[in-house]
């Protein structure tokens, strides 16, 4: 077997995966538009009145649809062309990986020239959906430990970063009603590994909370030095930034390299 017959082998199989990977997308997206109250109950039956949840849900489902539909297209197109040996559709192939990479190129050009305005966006986007969607349950026990009762989905998920991530509500702790942060802004007393602790709660098998800092729960002082999640997550990435570049590159390799072939 040739460089040519590897190269087919290569370009049908990474197709197949994208294939599977759209077609599981797009089942999704669609489940989720036609029958949202299944899958809401099947996520932790968010509550009516959480109008704002349930948009970024609907959001994220004709995202998943887009998504899906046009994954779905490009690997049917690599398939049929690497397995018929198609050079029509493999040049439609080519044509519409070129298309994506110049998109992608837009994309960061576009988010670097326009990174302040964007953050804005999404700091203003996710702040309001805290304020009006929150609402995890505490109730004191004692100095520092917490009866805790998980949310609907954008709760939980909050208080989860808020543990692994050390920090507070999306840009500080005022992004809540009435500056009343809840204990999840408190670091965590764990003997385990902290991000463990943060897919129980996650998960609804976590019904107690316990804080390090038992003078951390109401007090102003103690929270204005914790950051704000968007902040702290930034910072990760920052920090992980080579492995994305990585990542990204690697990406853009493969896209160039089955546009040639």
């Amino acid at each position: 077997m040739g460089c040519e017959g590897c190269a087919r082998i290569t370009l049908l199989v990474f197709n197949i995966i994208f294939f599977i990977i759209g077609s599981v997308c797009l089942g999704v997206g669609i489940w989720v538009v036609v029958d949202g109250t299944v899958f809401l109950e099947v996520l932790g039956k968010i509550p009516e009145d959480t109008s704002v949840v349930g948009s970024l849900i609907q959001d994220a489902a004709y995202i998943l649809i887009g998504g899906g539909a046009a994954i779905f297209l490009i690997a049917f197109f690599g398939c049929c062309g690497a397995w018929k040996k198609n050079k029509c559709l493999l040049i439609v192939y080519a044509v519409i990986i070129g298309v994506l990479l110049l998109l992608q190129i837009g994309a960061f050009v576009t988010a670097y020239f326009f990174y302040d305005q964007i953050v804005d966006v999404l700091n203003d986007s996710l702040a309001n959906a805290l304020n009006k969607s929150y609402n995890s349950e505490f109730q004191e026990k004692s100095a520092g430990q917490f009866d805790y009762t998980g949310g609907n989905i954008l709760s939980k998920g909050l208080d989860a970063i808020q543990i692994e991530f050390e920090c507070c509500g999306v840009l500080n702790y005022t992004d809540y009603p009435n500056d009343a942060f809840p204990p999840t802004c408190c670091p965590a007393n764990y003997s385990g590994k902290i991000k463990d602790l943060a897919d129980q709660l996650w998960k609804g098998d976590v019904t107690t909370y316990t804080t390090t800092a038992p003078n951390c729960h109401g007090n102003i002082t103690y929270i204005e030095t914790v950051p704000g999640c968007l902040d702290a997550i930034k910072d990760y990435i920052l920090d992980k930034s080579i492995i994305f570049i990585g990542i990204a590159a690697g990406t853009i390799a493969v896209q160039v390299s089955f546009s040639i072939l």
